[in-house]
């Protein structure tokens, strides 16, 4: 046997099993095709009404607390400490700088779970580096969420 005919019969032989594994991978394929699940068929009235809920959702006017504009994205709002109600997000940010009198190296930001912080940075230009100086809660994730933000999200989780 040539050396020739060596590498077309280990050729030849990669061949066939890539052959066989594209028809097992085709066999496997049809299997999953064929399983049928169980679908959930939404009639149009409840879509109608889906929609319709979140439509006067959204067209219901909130006014933040702190400035008294309304509020047009209520998904980015958060809840006031005292009353639960909503409030613009750059309102908290702002009103919380202007109380804890920030200097050039110091910033205020939302740290998650409803709470902000005062980051301190040596060099200002460089954001990789800070300290966290204080934290400050604003939200409790404890307890119950507002009654506002409680219905958002079960409309929201509605939509598919």
């Amino acid at each position: 046997m040539s050396r020739n005919d060596r590498r077309h019969g280990r050729n030849n032989n990669w061949n066939n099993n890539q052959k066989k594994n594209n028809q097992k991978d085709t066999a496997n394929q049809k299997q999953k095709e064929q399983k049928h699940y169980p679908v959930h068929k939404i009639s149009p009235q409840e879509i109608a009404e889906k929609e319709n809920a979140i439509r006067e959702f959204k067209t219901r006017s909130s006014v933040c607390e702190i400035c008294n504009q309304p509020i047009q994205e209520m998904a980015s709002a958060m809840a006031n400490r005292g009353s639960g109600n909503p409030v613009h997000f750059d309102c908290i940010i702002k009103q919380l700088s202007e109380n804890e009198q920030l200097s050039e190296k110091d910033r205020m930001t939302y740290i998650g779970n409803g709470k902000f912080a005062v980051l301190h940075f040596e060099n200002p230009h460089d954001m990789r580096h800070f300290s966290i100086v204080k934290e400050i809660e604003w939200e409790r994730t404890e307890g119950t969420r507002s009654a506002w933000r409680e219905e958002m999200a079960g409309l929201y989780s509605q939509i598919k």
